[in-house]
């Protein structure tokens, strides 16, 4: 589980920082390179359908990416 969408891995890199929004573009990037956030396709139909998506923890209250 997550708290979102970070600029590097947090638990390897200590400087990453919690993006509060990234483009479909950006994230099916991402995902496609191996960032296990998001699967690729649900990007895909995101985008396609234009519907949001939230990359959030379900044990704390961070407000996610």
């Amino acid at each position: 589980d997550v708290d979102g969408v970070y600029t590097a891995d947090p638990r390897l890199v200590p400087e990453a920082q919690q993006l509060s929004e990234i483009s479909y573009e950006e994230m099916l990037e991402l995902a496609s390179y191996g960032a296990r956030v998001v699967h690729p396709r649900a990007v895909e139909l995101g985008e396609l359908f234009s519907i949001p998506i939230l990359v959030a923890s379900s044990f704390t209250d961070s407000p996610g990416t």
